[in-house]
C-alpha cells in the first residue's frame, strides 16, 4: 500500500471513530467481570482514572478495564461511549446507550464517579452525541466539538467550566484542518487546547480562539497533555514517531515505540498515568495495546489474548 492509500484510509479511520480515580470512587468488583473472549475493539477512548492504576477503554460496547495483567468488562451499562475522558473524579463521555436500555439517545454529555457502574446526565441528554471531547484531568474544564447544532449550541469548538451548565464558544481562528484525531486540554491549565488533525497539530494557549500549526502538515493521529509536555504520534512517508513537545521551549524529542507500530497498523490513542507520567499505553489501529512504564525503553504487549 502506497503512503497515499494509507493516508486516505487513515483519515476515514478518523472522521469514523472520531480512569484515574480519586479516593472517593468506588468501583464495585461486581461490575467488573472478567474479559468473556479475548478481543477488545471498537476503541473510542483510553484513560486512567483518579488514583486508579487501572486501564480504563471506553468501546463500542461498553468499558474495558486493565488490571494487574487480567482483562475485564463491564455486566451492565455496555453503552457505545464516545469522547470518552479521565479525570480524577471519574470519567466524562457521550455516545449511544445499549440496545435495550432506558437511557435516551444519543446520551449527550455523561458523567460517572464510580466507574461507569452509574451514569449522571449533565447536558444535551437525548440530544446531541459528541464523537470529540477534551477533559482537564485536575481543572474539570470540558471541550467540546459539537458537528451538528442543537437547541443551544452551534457547530463548533466549545468548553464549559461548569459542567455543562454553561458553554463559551472558541474562535478557532488558525485551524484550517479538514479532519481531526482527537482534542486534549492540559490537566491544570484551561487555556490549554490542542487538535491532532490529518494536517498536523494544532495548539492553543487561548481556550482556542486561536490556533497554531506546530507541526508539519503530517497526520497527527492523536495527542495527549502531560503537566510539562504534549505527547503526540505523528506519521509520513517514513513510519510512525512518538513525540514529547516541551511546553516550555517548544523543543521536540522522539521516543522509541514498539515494533508492531507501522503505517499500517498505526497508534489512534494513547494515555499516560498522572501518578506516573512514565507509564503510557498506546493503542493501534489494528487493536494491539501497548504499555511502558519507563517512558519508551521498555514495550510490553498487554494485547488481550484468549484465557488458558
Amino acid at each position: 500500500m502506497n503512503f497515499k492509500a494509507i493516508l486516505l484510509s487513515f483519515t476515514i479511520i478518523l472522521l469514523v471513530t472520531g480512569c484515574v480515580a480519586n479516593n472517593n470512587i468506588q468501583g464495585s468488583d461486581s461490575f467488573y467481570v472478567e474479559l468473556s473472549n479475548d478481543k477488545v475493539d471498537h476503541v473510542h477512548g483510553i484513560g486512567y482514572l483518579g488514583e486508579n492504576s487501572d486501564i480504563f477503554v471506553a468501546t463500542h460496547h461498553g468499558i474495558k478495564r486493565y488490571s494487574n495483567g487480567v482483562w475485564y468488562e463491564t455486566v451492565t451499562n455496555n453503552h457505545d461511549y464516545m469522547g470518552f475522558q479521565a479525570t480524577e473524579v471519574g470519567f466524562y463521555a457521550s455516545g449511544h446507550p445499549e440496545k435495550g436500555s432506558k437511557l435516551k439517545n444519543p446520551l449527550g454529555l455523561v458523567k460517572s464517579e464510580d466507574l461507569g457502574a452509574s451514569l449522571d446526565t449533565l447536558a444535551f441528554y437525548g440530544e446531541t452525541d459528541f464523537h470529540y471531547l477534551a477533559a482537564g484531568y485536575n481543572s474539570l474544564t470540558i471541550y467540546a466539538l459539537n458537528e451538528h447544532p442543537n437547541k443551544e449550541l452551534d457547530t463548533g469548538l466549545y468548553y464549559t467550566t461548569d459542567e455543562g451548565d454553561t458553554w463559551k464558544k472558541s474562535k478557532m481562528n488558525g485551524f484550517t484542518a479538514r479532519s481531526i484525531g482527537n482534542i486534549a486540554t492540559h490537566p491544570t491549565k484551561s487555556n490549554m487546547v490542542a487538535i491532532s488533525t490529518s494536517q498536523g497539530l494544532y495548539f492553543s494557549d487561548n481556550y482556542g480562539d486561536t490556533f497554531t500549526l506546530i507541526t508539519s502538515l503530517n497526520p497527527v493521529t492523536t495527542v495527549e497533555f502531560q503537566e510539562d509536555i504534549l505527547l503526540y504520534v505523528l506519521m509520513d512517508g517514513q513510519g510512525i514517531s512518538l513525540y514529547q513537545r516541551e511546553l516550555a521551549s517548544s523543543r521536540d524529542q522522539t521516543l522509541s515505540l514498539p515494533t508492531n507500530i507501522t503505517l499500517q497498523n498505526p497508534i489512534l490513542f494513547l494515555t499516560s498515568n498522572p501518578q506516573n507520567r512514565d507509564e503510557v499505553v498506546v493503542v493501534t489501529l489494528q487493536n494491539e495495546f501497548f504499555q511502558t512504564s519507563n517512558f519508551g525503553d521498555n514495550w510490553e504487549d498487554i494485547t488481550p489474548t484468549i484465557n488458558p
